[in-house]
């Protein structure tokens, strides 16, 4: 596995490295005060549409995956960060929307995992993205269930609106559909294919192979979205040209995608072992193996993002995608560790504000769900107090009426 000549970032530009930590400040005000506020709403929007889905099996699937999973969305909508303020909605929207699609894609692709299902489905991937043809109405064809109300093709059908007012989303077409056609086909395989069987995942991972990853750092980059919030964003600057579109395609695809899906894969691990779901990361023999392969994997992503605009930006949002999936409290300590030590020392400390932040927040959520279950409680014994004052209260009442 080819490891020579990745550098740490810290080698790779000091000055850039400096002013990434300059920017952190200024990104979690815009995010927390900005964006934020604006995913929120977009969940519940879409919350609503999920709870009005007639059947129930697709309800339970597309509700279960917005309470699961809503870090996906909000880890979707920092690429606002990178475009300006007048398209930060917008592009929060999209993306959002995007996200909230693809888990419930995923949802419905592991309870029912045939390839012919698989792909039917994720032709909905790109129907979000191509304005040039239609929706497919028949997305359901393969599936037990179809009723679900429309939620499907109105997910992207709202990713489609938001991208048809983006300035600069014609140049960036193109590359959304290979990208998304891709992603389709890797996901759709890899839901399709056990773990005792894995040969077409792989066939296909082989024969679309990129240098310098094996084929499962293949399949995992193919998988990964990212690439796809990166080029959205790319589709909100003025300033976008051809060129400029491909250079984040090639620098989001294959690095920082392989990187993203295998540390997707750690924090996952515990319930794909218990589930029986192919893991990407079981693929390395030990945590130290995971550790080296993710060391030089970052660090070519890295080499790629720091040659784009704004490169201190998109710096921030590799190593917030980090410090989110290695916050996650399903990745195994000795994976995780090993990770987070190996990618910390390829990002020269970008990541610790992330981890620190991260963790900071889920004990936070912890201690007020904790605190919302004592109020319940003490809420409910109130309540079933003064209820049994007043059933004593009438009964008194009517013993004594009884005796006149």
């Amino acid at each position: 596995m080819p490891e020579d000549g990745c550098m740490t970032l810290f080698h790779v530009s000091s000055a850039a490295r400096t002013r990434a930590i300059a920017t952190f400040p200024w990104a979690m005000l815009t995010y927390w005060l900005t964006i934020f506020p604006s995913v929120g709403r977009e969940l519940s929007r879409w919350r609503r549409a999920a709870d009005a889905i007639p059947d129930p099996t697709l309800r339970h699937h597309a509700i279960g995956k917005l309470d699961a999973e809503h870090l996906t969305a909000e880890g979707a909508a920092a690429f606002a960060i990178l475009v300006p303020r007048q398209h930060r909605d917008r592009l929060v929207r999209a993306c959002v929307a995007f996200e909230v699609m693809y888990d419930y894609l995923d949802a419905l692709t592991e309870e029912h995992p045939t390839l012919a299902n698989n792909r039917s489905l994720h032709r909905a991937l790109r129907a979000a993205v191509d304005l040039r043809s239609a929706v497919p109405l028949d997305l359901y064809a393969h599936h037990p269930q179809r009723d679900d109300g429309g939620y499907l093709t109105q997910i992207a059908g709202a990713c489609r609106d938001e991208l048809a007012q983006m300035p600069r989303e014609a140049t960036v077409s193109a590359a959304l559909v290979v990208a998304t056609e891709r992603a389709a086909e890797a996901q759709s395989l890899n839901h399709a294919t056990s773990r005792s069987s894995p040969q077409p995942l792989i066939a296909w991972a082989v024969e679309h192979r990129q240098d310098g990853l094996e084929w499962w750092e293949t399949a995992a980059a193919a998988g990964a979205p990212m690439v796809i919030f990166a080029l959205i964003a790319a589709a909100c600057e003025d300033a976008t040209s051809p060129a400029s579109a491909r250079a984040v395609e090639h620098a989001y695809f294959p690095w920082v995608s392989a990187l993203e899906w295998l540390l997707e894969g750690i924090a996952d691990e515990a319930d794909d072992d218990a589930s029986g779901t192919r893991s990407y990361v079981s693929h390395y023999r030990t945590p130290d193996d995971l550790g080296r392969r993710l060391s030089a994997i970052s660090e070519r992503a890295i080499t790629g993002v720091s040659q784009l605009p704004r490169r201190e930006r998109h710096l921030l949002l590799v190593a917030g995608m980090i410090g989110m999936l290695l916050s996650d409290d399903g990745a195994q300590h000795a994976r995780r560790d090993a990770a987070a030590v190996a990618l910390n020392a390829s990002l020269g400390g970008l990541v610790s504000p992330f981890l620190v932040m991260l963790r900071v927040r889920r004990s936070a959520k912890g201690v007020r769900r904790r605190v919302g279950l004592r109020v319940s409680a003490l809420t409910s014994r109130r309540w079933r107090v003064a209820t049994g004052r007043r059933r004593r209260a009438r009964r008194r009442c009517w013993h004594a009426i009884s005796r006149r």
